[in-house]
C-alpha cells in the first residue's frame, strides 16, 4: 500500500507539473528599464528582467500588459496569445519631463 501511495503522489506531481505549461504560450518582455514592474491583467508578476531572455509561459488568450517604473511613463500593450504560440512586448519607457 505504501508503494501505491508513493507512486500515486509522484504521478499527481508529474500531472500537475505538466498541466501548467500544456497549451501555454511563450511570453517575454524587453525593456530599457530592467527593474520596471510587469503587470499582466492588472496583476503584478515581477520585474522586466525576470521576463526577458527565454521569458515565461502564460495561458493562451487576450492579456493586458503594463510595464511601469517610478519617474517614467508607463507602457501598455495588448496581446492575444495563441495556444503554443509566443509574443514579445518591447517596452521603451520614457522618463517624465521636468
Amino acid at each position: 500500500m505504501k508503494h501505491f501511495l508513493v507512486g500515486l503522489a509522484c504521478w499527481i506531481g508529474v500531472a500537475c507539473a505538466h498541466s501548467g505549461t500544456y497549451g501555454a504560450a511563450a511570453f517575454r518582455v524587453e525593456s530599457n528599464v530592467p527593474d520596471a514592474s510587469v503587470l499582466i491583467d492588472d496583476v503584478l508578476v515581477g520585474r522586466a528582467s525576470e521576463w526577458a531572455g527565454e521569458g515565461k509561459h502564460l495561458r493562451p488568450g487576450f492579456h493586458r500588459v503594463e510595464i511601469r517604473y517610478p519617474g517614467y511613463y508607463s507602457y501598455y500593450a495588448e496581446v492575444d496569445l495563441a495556444e503554443g504560440g509566443s509574443a514579445v512586448v518591447k517596452a521603451t519607457l520614457r522618463p517624465f519631463l521636468e
